[in-house]
């Protein structure tokens, strides 16, 4: 090989990972960005929560009849009591996350803008920080 074209390729070498370089640093500063925005977003959203009453998870499954029917979502506590007779999955759905977090069941299901606007009129509580999943505050 001669020394020109050896010369071209670690030209061409070091410029592939410079554009590697650049790229990854782009990606990480992209996604920095976003967790600083989602950190904030949180932040947020948990001053907003501060006047509600922490309830622990332990409370909360004291309330797991169809006539005294909590739930947890996303930290947040709900008393869904009036939906229990009226959701669209019927009753039983309610009753096998009363007193539970039903994150996770709620979030599979894919429920509707609607649905999720419904339940925020319910809101009474929210977890205490040590009990906290989603929302988190900055240590």
């Amino acid at each position: 090989m001669s020394s020109l074209t050896s010369a071209l390729t670690t030209t061409s070498l070091s410029q592939q990972m410079f554009s590697l370089a650049s790229s990854t640093f782009r990606l990480a500063a992209s996604a920095l960005t976003r967790l600083q925005q989602q950190q904030e977003q949180c932040q947020a959203e948990l001053a907003s929560l501060a006047h509600l009453p922490e309830y622990s998870l332990e409370q909360v499954s004291w309330h797991d009849r169809p006539d005294d029917c909590w739930i947890v979502l996303n930290d947040k506590v709900y008393n869904v009591t009036k939906l229990v007779h009226n959701h669209p999955g019927g009753m039983e759905v309610m009753m096998e996350q009363a007193g539970r977090d039903a994150t996770l069941a709620f979030r599979s299901v894919g429920h509707s803008i609607d649905a999720i606007e419904q339940v925020d009129e319910f809101l009474v509580g929210i977890l205490p920080a040590k009990e906290r999943m989603y929302l988190r505050s900055r240590k």
